[in-house]
């Protein structure tokens, strides 16, 4: 009888063991898993942040490209505009010369 007392006790001992043992390495590996979990959502936030920085930077870029392209189109139409008004002072020009010619002709005569 005692050594089926003894060997109970071992028993239980070792399932105590067991038991606690699987505990704490069930602890242990969720301990872990969380820690990889916060490295992962750490690494997340910075890929994050680069992302955004290089959103706002392309962003601004763009607005810059926008303005740069809103002002050349406004130089265009400055220009266009001074070449109809050149144009136009030519065509004055031409018109008073041939009304000079045409009086020059009737002095002539």
């Amino acid at each position: 009888m005692k050594s089926f007392q003894e060997k109970e006790k071992k028993f239980y001992e070792l399932l105590n063991k067991l038991n606690n043992f699987d505990v704490s390495q069930t602890q242990n590996k969720e301990q872990l898993e969380i820690e990889k979990l916060k490295d992962h959502k750490n690494q997340l936030e910075i890929e994050k942040n680069k992302l955004e920085e290089k959103y706002q930077s392309l962003a601004q870029e763009l607005q810059n490209a926008q303005n740069k392209i809103q002002d050349l189109e406004n130089s265009k139409k400055k220009d266009q505009k001074k070449q109809v008004e050149f144009n136009q002072k030519i065509d004055e020009l031409n018109q008073e010369t041939e009304y000079l010619i045409e009086e020059i002709d009737k002095w002539q005569m």
